[in-house]
């Protein structure tokens, strides 16, 4: 934790109604400014030395209250913790100083027992402190308030937390970055998502490039069940280039498709997929360079298993990418999806492709894939085929799928139907 070093100058009590009250004499002054000039000195030990008596022997006033402070900050700067924070609870316990500057030295032995783990013991000085008024046009510190919503979340009793945040921002000039987080990690905590989602916006405005602030704001819309600005907010942080290749992506394009754009989605996730497959070749040239150096051979290691899993994610996102295309009545996408990602869908990647009216596509992939297409494949090849002019191309699939049962008869009309057309001089 940042220390506060207060010690409150000699000559700003001398201009003040204070001192009124609580004199010092010049036997105090010409000591405190001795002890004060061998700590710009960094003279610790000295000073100490030349406060000892002090300490020890003046009454209870202003005299002592200063002595003490210094000698807290002399301790801090030596990092004798416990001796600091004796003297500044003693000073503070005196009871001489009023108003704000109370409430800073009050301020200095709370962090002591936050940094010691004792919240409640920094509440014990601070909330009275705070209480207790600033004095007339003053307000209190607002980093005090802050030093007790602290003490509360560390006990995580974020709902007592939340008030002494609120009048640490009524009283701030600028309010630090880390002050909103602690109050939305709060509204968060009680569930006051509307105040959270508001707090991440502010957050956001502070700093847009923190993906998890973008993050964090699309799940208190989400627990509203807000999903439209929970897509908005997704996608404003994807054009950042902020969730590329995330879960949070995925979930954007999921939400895309939910909202009826199916089209949208599609083009998410296909760059997503494109993304993929290039950083997967990245790491195959990486991993043979690496081989290469090493002697290595290609599966000299089993690394099936999380390959595995990465093959079944990618097979899901290719399911719902072409689930997309279909959707958006893109059919011909739809099948250069399957067969690019899904050797197993290439007769449904034909079958799409006619449907689309795509016959050139239907065809190449028919070609591509002889080997392996079934009898009804065949057969949209060969009527793709007859639309494109390409008649003995045709009649080559139609002969092709009479050995498939399943379509031998359809096939064997249309071998019947060319011969017709060639006897009749039209083919």
């Amino acid at each position: 934790m940042k220390w506060v070093l207060i010690f409150v100058g000699i000559a700003a009590f001398l201009g003040s109604s204070l001192v009124s009250a609580n004199s010092l004499t010049e036997r105090q002054f010409r000591q405190l400014e001795k002890a004060q000039e061998l700590v710009a000195e960094e003279k610790y030990s000295e000073a100490l030395e030349e406060t000892d008596d002090a300490a020890n022997e003046w009454e209870e006033g202003l005299g002592l209250v200063l002595i003490l402070q210094l000698r807290g900050q002399t301790y801090q700067m030596l990092d004798e913790t416990d001796k600091a924070l004796e003297s500044y609870r003693e000073a503070l316990d005196i009871g001489v100083l009023e108003g704000t500057r109370r409430s800073s030295l009050a301020m200095v032995v709370a962090q002591f027992y936050l940094v010691q783990e004792r919240p409640s013991d920094a509440r014990a000085v601070l909330i009275p402190a705070l209480e207790a008024p600033a004095g007339e046009g003053l307000n209190h510190a607002a980093q005090a308030y802050i030093l007790v919503a602290m003490s509360y979340q560390t006990e995580e009793n974020w709902r007592a937390s939340l008030p002494w945040i609120y009048q640490a921002e009524e009283f701030a000039r600028d309010i630090p970055e880390n002050w909103l987080l602690m109050r939305a990690a709060a509204e968060f905590q009680v569930a006051d998502y509307p105040a959270a989602e508001l707090t991440m916006k502010r957050l956001i405005s502070r700093a847009p490039d923190k993906r998890n602030y973008w993050i964090q704001l699309a799940a208190t819309q989400q627990f509203q069940e807000k999903q439209r600005e929970q897509l908005a907010t997704l996608e404003l942080a994807h054009q950042r280039g902020l969730l590329d290749d995330s879960m949070e992506e995925m979930l954007m394009i999921q939400l895309q498709g939910a909202e009826g754009m199916p089209a949208r989605a599609a083009r998410n996730l296909q760059s997503r997929l494109e993304r993929s497959a290039e950083s997967h070749r990245e790491r195959g040239r990486d991993s043979g360079s690496d081989a290469g150096k090493s002697g290595h051979r290609k599966g000299d290691h089993d690394h099936d298993g999380p390959r595995r899993g990465q093959r079944d994610a990618h097979s899901d996102e290719v399911d719902l990418l072409v689930a997309y295309q279909r959707q958006s009545r893109d059919f011909s996408m739809a099948a250069q999806t399957m067969t690019k990602h899904k050797s197993g869908k290439v007769d449904d990647a034909i079958q799409l492709a006619e449907m689309d009216g795509n016959c050139k596509l239907a065809v190449d992939i028919a070609d591509k894939h002889h080997r392996r297409i079934q009898g009804t494949s065949m057969l949209s090849a060969g009527r793709c085929a007859l639309e494109l002019q390409r008649t003995g191309d045709a009649r080559v699939w139609f002969q092709r799928a009479t050995k498939d049962a399943k379509s031998v008869n359809v096939a064997t009309q249309w071998l019947t139907y060319l011969q017709q057309l060639t006897d009749a001089g039209l083919r």
